[in-house]
């Protein structure tokens, strides 16, 4: 053994371990694995830790830093409190006990499950390993049974709040009202019942200096980090404005069940069936009047655009500003007899490239 190298002592415990009190802490097992190490004479420790991640699937910080260090041949000694600690899905943690650990050199230890891939006697891992993922399926049916069972008793079972909305610090399952953000609601609201685009209330949310939804949960709980909300945390999608417009949560009703995993597996999400959806009405206080939301939902159904195209947009999704990285996208201008190619938003300090990226649409696009 090269002792230069590092001793990897890697901890993890995901939000579903915490709530039932399945594993320990990540202290704990900091404490236990330097026990272990230090009672077996492996020197140079570090710790790999993934405080809040799945053991379903394998995209953690800390199991990537990792694999970059195995991968540079820093690392001589993975050791783990037990296997369930490196991963819950078998395939992907057979894969690197039998394959990914020795082709790169690595022994690998599960303290309470007696494996060491210096040893033979590792016949019963493949078998632990399946019941480590049976058990993350059997927790995350529980889980969402549990989800959904408070979202039909009308409790808010959200990780953060709707723009406009704070949770109630006597109980996370309440909403109460952030009456800052609050009257941008009703402002977005009332400029466009005035008659108002949302392209123009964007504008004018951007000169008032209003943060973004993102913006103002990157500042508050530090989510959602990206270069474009550090650098336009002021800019409003219209989007953004479009689901402002449509959420029934300020007319103080709870919504639950929009979204879904795939599978316990993925964190990819999936949009459930108006159908699906848990609808619990006057669940905390509203901010706009029922009569408000119904204009606002007459004005925004007839004003849908009913311009059709003689042609497939060929450039639909693939072009994007150079100077904020929005999507560029076509404005169908019949009455003026041309088309036009704008940004979604973002049209300030416009690059030279994307002015000539602009013409050269413009011309392909009046080809056809």
């Amino acid at each position: 053994m090269n002792d230069s190298r590092i001793t990897a002592l890697y901890c993890r415990i995901s939000r579903e371990d915490e709530l039932i009190q399945e594993s320990s802490s990540i202290e704990t097992q900091k404490a236990y694995l330097s026990r272990y190490a230090n009672s077996n004479k492996f020197y140079n420790i570090r710790y790999y830790v993934d405080d809040g991640y799945s053991g379903s699937n394998f995209d953690r910080p800390g199991f990537m830093e990792l694999k970059k260090d195995i991968e540079n041949q820093l690392i001589s000694i993975v050791i783990t409190k037990d296997l369930s600690r490196l991963g819950r899905d078998y395939l992907t943690t057979g894969y690197y006990i039998e394959h990914y650990f020795p082709l790169n050199g690595v022994r690998y230890i599960a303290i309470n499950d007696q494996v060491d891939t210096d040893k033979n006697d590792n016949d019963f891992a493949p078998f632990r390993n399946i019941m480590n993922e049976w058990y993350a399926r059997d927790i995350s049916k529980k889980i969402r049974s549990a989800y959904k069972t408070k979202a039909l008793n009308g409790e808010f079972t959200g990780p953060y709040p709707s723009y406009g909305y704070n949770k109630d610090l006597r109980d996370k399952h309440k909403l109460v009202i952030n009456k800052k953000q609050a009257e941008v609601i009703k402002l977005i609201f009332r400029l466009y019942l005035e008659g108002k685009t949302v392209y123009k209330i964007s504008n004018i949310l951007k000169s008032k200096k209003v943060l973004t939804p993102r913006a103002e949960l990157h500042k508050k709980y530090e989510v959602y980090v990206s270069e474009n909300v550090k650098k336009y945390p002021y800019e409003w999608a219209t989007q953004s404005i479009l689901s402002v417009l449509r959420n029934e949560v300020y007319l103080g009703h709870i919504i639950c069940n929009r979204h879904q995993t795939s599978s316990f597996k993925s964190k990819k999400l999936k949009i459930n069936p108006k159908s699906e959806w848990i609808i619990s009405k006057n669940m905390h206080e509203p901010i706009i009047d029922e009569h408000t939301f119904e204009q606002v939902q007459l004005l925004m159904k007839n004003k849908k655009k009913t311009h059709s195209v003689s042609h497939e947009n060929i450039f639909k999704g693939k072009i994007k500003c150079n100077e904020c990285g929005k999507t560029l996208a076509l404005s169908i201008r019949p009455d003026r007899g041309y088309h036009k190619v704008l940004p979604v938003v973002h049209i300030e300090d416009t690059q030279q490239d994307v002015q000539v990226t602009i013409l050269l649409m413009s011309i392909l696009l009046n080809m056809f």
